[in-house]
């Protein structure tokens, strides 16, 4: 079964670095190096506790690849870049929920940010 299961996974990671890195060939051959070269590093792998232990990585590294990974690419104009920003992309919340702070503090707090260029959290501790 483990066999046929890293046949899978060897196959599944070939087609997601090409979907994840499509039209950026270095990046694409780089990925495609590291993934036969891993197989190749634990072919002889025998204990099936570690069989599965490395399946797991591998799959998780699979789950890595097609949601957390995106391509840049720079604008026409040269100053800006566009994220490719794939279907299966996990979107992250990237501003923190604060529950510790009253409206009144949240509001004085981005003023300062505001004046100052930095952020509210650096605002809120002078």
């Amino acid at each position: 079964m483990s066999g046929r299961e890293a046949l899978k996974l060897y196959k599944t990671l070939h087609r997601t670095v090409q979907t994840v890195f499509r039209g950026d060939i270095p990046a694409m051959m780089a990925a495609r190096d590291k993934v036969c070269d891993e197989f190749n590093k634990h072919k002889n792998v025998q204990s099936e506790t570690s069989i599965k232990e490395l399946l797991k990585q591998g799959w998780d590294v699979r789950d890595i690849l097609s949601q957390q990974v995106v391509q840049l690419a720079k604008n026409e104009d040269g100053e800006r870049f566009q994220m490719n920003i794939r279907e299966d992309t996990h979107m992250f919340e990237n501003n923190p929920f604060r529950d510790d702070i009253s409206d009144k503090e949240y509001k004085m707090a981005n003023r300062r940010s505001r004046r100052k260029g930095g952020s509210c959290d650096e605002a809120k501790k002078e």
